[in-house]
């Protein structure tokens, strides 16, 4: 268990070499900490096995070099060598030195499934005849949570419903009834979780019209926001079935006046409303019987 006074905001720059990582944090615990990152991914990286070991090289270089320009100053200080004194300046780092570890998360999130390489190995082409040499090259896997892997059950804060909407983002019918199921939680969802679900199924839109959701104590109605998006999805599947309807009548041979008609009749439109999609998807079409 890791509680949120345990963690520290890390770096996640290496400006040297040009690598930035997504997440960086660091969990003291009793003078000591462990540093845990994480790398988001919504397409499947075919390289991860090599590019979270780089990173993680990146951080133990740093380390290192910290501990080597500490040692330097510590040995310029007592200007003297010691017992085992010729192997620390070789290493640059005395006997009892040690790296603080550091743990690298893949999260994905994309939709299709991950079929990439999990460990470093699998990355590598040793043949029929050089597998007797697998034994001797040090493997590196990646550490891989997938959305679908994780119960939004198990979470209790704004988590649990980014991985229920991950989940289900297929389905629209899905997410209404996920949205019916969890609708307390849904009409009081933190601004935070609203910004990064609408982000994550492709509703960017949501975050611009987020005034028309905005509930007391910086709250979001996720649920009204999903409501209007399923009005919206019946009323661009309306018209997509309209402009189907027109331009089949049309290639039929009927004129204006025959498909105004038979538009009110089929889609219970006032004249003015039908003649109005026949203008919009029918340009420059005469009248005609």
């Amino acid at each position: 268990m890791i509680s949120a006074k345990e963690i520290e905001e890390g770096p996640t720059v290496y400006s040297k070499a040009a690598k930035s990582r997504d997440i960086l944090k660091k969990v003291c615990r009793e003078g000591s900490y462990i540093l845990i990152g994480v790398e988001n991914q919504d397409m499947v990286h075919y390289a991860m096995p090599f590019r979270c070991m780089e990173y993680d090289v990146l951080e133990y270089k740093k380390q290192l070099k910290r501990i080597k320009e500490d040692y330097r100053k510590a040995r310029e200080r007592k200007n003297e060598m010691g017992n085992g004194a010729a192997a620390e300046f070789l290493s640059g780092m005395r006997k009892e030195d040690r790296l603080s570890p550091v743990i690298t998360i893949v999260f994905y999130h994309g939709e299709d499934e991950y079929d990439g390489c999990r460990n470093l190995h699998d990355m590598l082409d040793f043949g029929k005849k050089n597998e007797i040499f697998k034994q001797y090259i040090s493997d590196y896997h990646i550490n891989l949570v997938t959305a679908k892997d994780l119960e939004e059950k198990n979470f209790q804060t704004g988590i649990r419903e980014l991985i229920g909407f991950l989940k289900r983002r297929e389905s629209k019918e899905e997410l209404r009834k996920y949205c019916e199921e969890n609708e307390r939680r849904m009409r009081e969802m933190d601004e935070d979780t609203f910004d990064v679900i609408s982000v994550m199924i492709n509703k960017s839109d949501f975050i611009e019209q987020k005034r028309n959701y905005r509930q007391e104590g910086e709250r979001v109605d996720m649920c009204r926001a999903m409501e209007e998006w399923g009005e919206d999805l019946r009323k661009e599947g309306l018209e997509r079935g309209i402009e189907a309807f027109v331009l089949d009548y049309l290639e039929e041979g009927f004129g204006k006046e025959r498909i105004v008609a038979k538009l009110q009749k089929r889609f219970l439109l006032d004249e003015k409303k039908a003649e109005d999609f026949f203008i919009k998807y029918a340009p420059g079409i005469p009248d005609g019987k």
